[in-house]
C-alpha cells in the first residue's frame, strides 16, 4: 500500500469521526499523549491474496505485475476521559458510513476496496480508579492491486550450430 492510499484512508476516516486529521494518528508515533478523542491507525497483515498476474505490455522484453494483496487496518478510538462519549457507538457509526457510495468511490479511486470487517471490541480501562475511559477497536481488511513494470529483456539474436545425431546439421540464427 503506497503512503497516498495510507493517507486517502486517514482523510475519509477522519471525516467520518468528525476529528481533525491531527487527532487520527499512525500507531508508533513518537508524540506526547493526546487527552482528548483521537483514533490511532495500524496498517498490518499484509499478504498476497492470489498469486501475482503477469500479463504482457505490447513493449518488447517488459511485462506489467499486478499483485493482488490484502492487509489489516486496526482503528482503534480513545475517548476524552469525563465525558460521555462511547468508543463502541463511534466505531460502529464509522463501519456504516463506510459503505456511503460516495466513501466507496473515493476509495475506488484510489486503487482500494474494504472486503470486510470484524466486530467492534470494547477495550474501555479503568483511568486512575475514578474515570473510565471508553476505547474500541475494530479491524477492517483492505485489498489493494499495485503494479509493477519489469524489464525481463529479451532475446535478440540466437546462433545454433551443432549436429542432432544423425547426420541432419542445425545451423539457426534469428535476430
Amino acid at each position: 500500500m503506497t503512503q497516498e492510499q495510507k493517507k486517502v484512508i486517514h482523510d475519509i476516516v477522519a471525516e467520518i469521526l468528525g476529528l481533525p486529521k491531527n487527532r487520527v494518528i499512525y500507531a508508533y508515533q513518537n508524540a506526547p499523549q493526546i487527552t482528548d478523542t483521537f483514533a490511532l491507525m495500524r496498517f498490518y497483515a499484509y499478504r498476497e491474496e492470489v498469486p501475482t498476474e503477469i500479463v504482457p505490455t505490447g513493449e518488447p522484453g517488459v511485462e506489467k505485475l499486478i499483485a493482488h494483496n490484502n492487509l489489516t487496518l486496526e482503528i482503534q478510538v480513545f475517548t476524552k476521559i469525563g465525558t460521555d462519549l462511547d468508543a463502541c457507538v463511534i466505531l460502529n457509526n464509522l463501519l456504516n458510513c463506510l459503505d456511503k457510495h460516495t466513501v466507496m468511490s473515493r476509495l475506488d479511486n484510489a486503487g482500494i476496496v474494504i472486503v470486510q470487517h470484524e466486530a467492534v471490541q470494547d477495550i474501555s480501562e479503568l483511568i486512575d480508579e475514578t474515570a473510565f475511559q471508553t476505547r474500541a477497536n475494530v479491524d477492517i481488511t483492505i485489498r489493494f492491486t499495485p503494479t509493477y513494470l519489469d524489464n525481463v529483456g529479451y532475446i535478440a539474436n540466437v546462433k545454433l550450430s551443432g549436429d542432432t545425431g544423425n547426420k541432419l546439421p542445425i545451423d539457426i540464427e534469428t535476430e
